[in-house]
């Protein structure tokens, strides 16, 4: 992009300290790949959640574009950092359209499609997680990695990445968070079952989040008897963990940098 122009990295956010640096790192990253562009991260979370002090300075989507708005740039790309096309990216998109019908002014937004938008994406993400497998996996250790789970059309992509995943390395489950909050996760009882009836002893917990937030922290590798550590180890399968979010890692940052370039070609 040789011309001045915005990009909003737009990410569910995380009062999570640690995730909220991996963010910073990765709008570090784009904006030494544009140095014409004026970055900023926004969450795409909204005022109940918290402010904006909460999650590290970032604003909202809107609000970062309104200021990019004002300051004089008419060229906007909008990034998703979703893993998935689900409901908040959907309510990005439909938030975006609003904005620009009643205060657009003529601007020209782009949007980025978040990791796993084709099956093209979902090859790609599936050998980006095999190359990131932990260096010091035993041959008959599991991998077992923890996603936020979406409805349709965002459910599809788990299910096809979770496919395409078991025909690559057997060992290798992807599961769900389920939907509502407090729910019995069906995901992983399905997965201790079936590590239990493969006679597997040891399995590594992955979290499959853009940042290693909460969920990561706690509802993975939490010590409660119900996060997805408890529920392994109680049924005899030793747990340890490599807690990194996928903006953290080259491969998976590679394919939203990839979607973003998309993005910003369709600026003109």
């Amino acid at each position: 992009m040789n011309q001045p122009c915005g990009i909003i990295l737009a990410a569910h956010g995380s009062r999570h300290p640690g995730a909220m640096a991996a963010l910073d790192g990765f709008r570090d990253a784009v904006a030494a790949a544009h140095p014409l562009a004026e970055v900023a991260v926004a969450r795409t979370v909204g005022r109940k959640h918290g402010n904006a002090a909460a999650f590290g300075g970032a604003r909202q989507v809107l609000d970062v574009l309104a200021a990019m708005l004002s300051a004089g740039l008419s060229r906007v790309v909008v990034q998703s950092l979703h893993v998935v096309p689900g409901e908040e990216y959907h309510e990005l998109l439909a938030g975006l359209g609003r904005f620009l019908e009643t205060g657009g002014n003529g601007a020209s937004v782009s949007v980025g499609a978040p990791l796993l938008a084709d099956l093209a994406d979902v090859d790609r993400v599936a050998g980006a997680v095999l190359a990131g497998l932990p260096a010091g996996r035993a041959p008959d250790e599991a991998v077992v990695l923890m996603g936020h789970g979406a409805p349709p059309p965002g459910a599809g992509f788990y299910e096809a990445l979770r496919e395409r995943l078991l025909r690559l390395d057997a060992a290798v489950h992807l599961g769900a968070l389920p939907r509502e909050r407090g729910a019995p996760c069906l995901d992983i009882g399905h997965i201790r079952d079936l590590l239990a009836a493969r006679g597997v002893r040891q399995a590594w917990l992955m979290p499959f989040f853009t940042v290693a937030g909460a969920h990561a922290c706690s509802d993975l590798a939490g010590a409660r008897p119900d996060s997805w550590r408890g529920v392994l180890e109680a049924a005899g399968v030793a747990c340890r963990t490599q807690l990194a979010g996928l903006i953290e890692i080259e491969p998976f940052a590679a394919v939203w940098a990839d979607h973003l370039d998309r993005a910003l070609a369709r600026l003109g």
